[in-house]
């Protein structure tokens, strides 16, 4: 007998039988061990196993078993080494192969976890958690294609996991196809309303179609869930900004600000708030202080001179500007009109 596979989103299933099928003392122990792992109580149970691998070294059961402890246990080379004796043993075990590759993700060793779930699924096609578990490995990898396709037969498999459309709304976000994203959010969140994180990026998407009063309202449900999200407040501010509502995008980055003061982001977009509101000086501030956490930022420069102008001190604004094209060269170009339209309005002030 033993316990069940390993998953990335429940760490344990347990298929404990009421009794065990055979008697002997190997079995004994085998038995305790499978107790002791469902109490929770993993290192009593590794001794239980190891004691039943020393009573009959050809029980397969313990090894998979103590295999599925040491993953508990974060000790996960160990964890391989019992996975790999199994399939030596058994190289059909589907399981096997799926909860090694589970080992061999923690590891970082991510090819030879795709090597496992690939062959996993081979062995047993008709379980979803295998491609959810080789989904995510693409996507950390970058290969959003093949996350997708991955998805699409755990979706397939299990159409009511709010996970597997959360993950590929991930995947979707990242190929750049915003609206497939917003469909398999809507799907996630409607099989699991309490899923913040898919509220959160369902905003992102949202902000990218620039359908801000949609950012809007996903931020807020991230913020009455976790009033202490520094990010949420963020992309908050950003949308309302973008909605040209300055003073709700100044109480979220104001907030975000208090709730992560060294992100130089805040500042910097605070100071384009404040710029857009015409209160330079403040502005300012906010860009050396965006400066002074991220020296190579160059927007940040190039804004902190453009509000320069305004204040009329051009020999500060030449130097930020300066200072811009020496960090990114390309800026040139983008800055030159604003520079023209800024030394207009302050030529035009009495």
């Amino acid at each position: 007998m033993r316990l069940g596979q390993v998953s990335m989103f429940v760490v344990l299933v347990v298929l404990l039988a009421p009794g065990l099928l055979w008697a002997g003392p190997a079995e004994d122990a085998l038995e305790a061990g499978l107790k002791l792992h469902e109490a929770g109580t993993l290192e009593e149970a590794v001794r239980e196993y190891d004691r039943a691998i020393r009573l009959n070294p050809r029980l397969t059961e313990a090894y998979y078993n103590r295999g599925n402890a040491y993953y508990d246990l974060g000790r996960n080379e160990r964890a391989v080494k019992d996975y790999s004796e199994v399939i030596r043993r058994s190289p059909n075990d589907a399981e096997a192969y799926y909860n090694r590759g589970n080992a061999y993700r923690r590891l970082g060793q991510v090819e030879r976890a795709l090597k496992d779930y690939t062959v996993a699924i081979r062995l047993n096609p008709e379980e979803a958690e295998i491609y959810v578990n080789r989904g995510n490995v693409y996507f950390r990898l970058g290969r959003y294609d093949s996350a997708v396709r991955d998805y699409d037969d755990a979706v397939r498999l299990n159409p009511e996991d709010p996970e597997t459309y959360y993950n590929r709304a991930n995947a979707y976000l990242r190929m750049g196809n915003k609206e497939r994203a917003v469909e398999n959010y809507n799907e996630a969140i409607r099989l699991n309303p309490k899923l913040v994180e898919a509220y959160y990026n369902r905003g992102i998407a949202h902000a990218q179609l620039n359908q801000h009063e949609r950012a809007v309202e996903d931020y807020t449900v991230v913020l009455d869930s976790n009033p202490k999200s520094a990010e949420a407040y963020y992309n908050r501010g950003l949308a309302f900004f973008r909605l040209g509502r300055h003073s709700q995008a100044l109480q979220d980055l104001d907030e975000a600000i208090r709730l992560n003061p060294k992100d130089p982001e805040a500042y910097y977009n605070r100071g384009l708030v404040y710029g857009a509101m015409g209160q330079y000086e403040r502005a300012a501030r906010d860009y050396t202080e965006s400066i002074v956490l991220n020296p190579r930022n160059a927007e940040a420069y190039g804004q902190r001179g453009l509000v320069r102008l305004y204040q009329g001190r051009d020999e500060d604004a030449g130097a930020d500007f300066q200072k811009a094209y020496k960090l990114e060269a390309g800026l040139k170009k983008k800055l030159e009109p604003l520079i023209n339209d800024a030394k207009k309005k302050g030529a035009a002030k009495p």
